[in-house]
């Protein structure tokens, strides 16, 4: 427990395990149900009489959360993908607006996912429930006048990204910095055979991870190619070993199709994906969560994305100049760096420092982690980066030092409230209790 939330639990209007409270949560991807979990396990831990309810995933329900649809009904990617979901989507926006009208809720929690959950917010203020967004939208990479939406209909926000709480805060959001949840789940440090063995894997072989991502789109498009790069390399180095996470089991199908189609031999293991990367020497890995998973991880990877050829044109043609950050990068790693304070300790500086520079392959300036995006991301260019990781130890030492000081960049501030300080606060508020936690 958080010194705030042992100060919290001991000093509010007398308050212990038998605060009762009932909460709203919307997480539309597999990341948004990795970062709600640890808040509601955290909240129930202390008190088990809050419940949660909403949509998300096996992490959420696990947690406690009552479970009224899956995200996978409406997680979608490119504009072709969101076509083809729009009515599962619809439903699922009205069942929410549904229970956000019911009376029943102190609390509305949307976890990123902005499209629909800007519009919940909107219902959920008429509706008298108090609102605290969990996962910024990502406004400072596009549609940055979002931020004035979202500042008219949520009472809090919570960042997990140190840079987003000064933009909120200027435009009159009251927002805290609450740290990133992996970094307190993904060791800084761990013994690899060790890893190893938890996992199954007894071969000592170097073991290489390929994550192709959470979406079946994204697989279907991302993994063919990775399988062809990784066969290269195995003809170089045929004492490796391929592994892939999987991030869940309704995926397990399409993977190994994929594979089949292939030829191509790689184990799939249903863990942690961190976990696999940790015991990894080096990967692949599709952009996402997964990137920053891999950083925190310290294992040495290439961020590889493709999108369906028409959501690539209507990004990179139309959306790019008119909405879009110009300095814009899909791993989470480099947007960290890029947005977080220059200086000799920036985790790009690092790189550049022990000589090595990263250029972006379509703007050229530099990078933490490669990105091997669309036309780029042939067989060709990311065998060439399996080769490099392999070969050049320095590579991986002077990624993995940048990987710990980008680790540092995302540990929670002792005087910043947690997760569950932030919630628990706006559940008494909602009753019209004062709170002498300070924000």
């Amino acid at each position: 427990m958080s010194q705030n939330l042992a100060f919290f639990k001991q000093t509010v209007n007398g308050h212990g395990s038998d605060l009762v409270g009932s909460v709203l949560i919307l997480a539309g991807e597999a990341s948004g149900d990795y970062h709600a979990a640890s808040l509601v396990k955290d909240v129930r831990r202390q008190f088990p009489n809050i419940s949660f309810t909403g949509i998300g995933g096996e992490k959420l329900e696990t947690a406690g959360m009552r479970l009224l649809l899956h995200y996978r009904d409406i997680n979608t990617i490119g504009f072709s993908g969101g076509l083809s979901k729009l009515k599962s989507v619809l439903a699922a926006y009205n069942l929410m607006k549904s229970e956000l009208r019911s009376g029943k809720y102190d609390v509305f929690i949307p976890v990123d996912f902005p499209d629909v959950n800007i519009r919940l917010c909107n219902v959920a203020k008429k509706a008298g429930v108090k609102v605290c967004y969990y996962i910024s939208p990502q406004i400072w990479a596009w549609r940055k006048r979002r931020i004035y939406k979202i500042a008219a209909v949520v009472d809090r926000m919570m960042t997990i990204f140190p840079f987003e709480e000064k933009m909120y805060s200027d435009v009159g959001v009251q927002a805290n910095f609450v740290g990133h949840t992996m970094v307190r789940d993904i060791p800084a440090e761990v013994d690899k055979s060790s890893v190893k063995s938890e996992l199954g894997i007894r071969d000592q072989r170097p073991l290489v991870t390929l994550a192709p991502g959470s979406r079946n789109s994204e697989i279907a498009r991302v993994l063919p190619v990775m399988c062809s790069a990784a066969e290269s390399h195995l003809r170089t180095f045929p004492e490796t070993e391929f592994v892939i996470p999987l991030a869940g089991p309704h995926l397990r199908e399409l993977i190994q199709r994929i594979l089949d189609e292939s030829c191509f031999n790689a184990r799939v293991i249903h863990a942690e994906t961190s976990k696999i990367m940790a015991a990894s020497d080096y990967g692949l890995v599709t952009s996402g969560t997964a990137t920053l998973q891999a950083a925190l991880s310290r294992m040495p990877h290439a961020v590889v994305y493709i999108l369906d050829k028409f959501s690539w044109v209507l990004a990179t043609k139309f959306l790019m100049p008119l909405v879009m950050e110009p300095d814009l990068h899909v791993a989470i790693a480099n947007m960290l760096c890029i947005k977080g304070q220059p200086g000799p300790d920036n985790p790009i500086e690092i790189m550049i420092k022990e000589g090595y520079r990263v250029p972006c392959l379509g703007c050229g300036r530099p990078l933490l982690v490669p990105e091997v995006l669309q036309h780029f991301a042939t067989p060709e260019n990311l065998a060439s980066w399996l080769e490099r990781f392999r070969t050049d130890s320095n590579l991986r030492a002077a990624m993995e030092k940048a990987f710990v000081r980008l680790r540092e960049m995302l540990e929670p501030l002792p005087s910043n409230p947690s997760p569950s300080d932030a919630l628990l606060a706006l559940i008494l508020e909602k009753r019209g209790e004062a709170t002498q936690l300070k924000f």
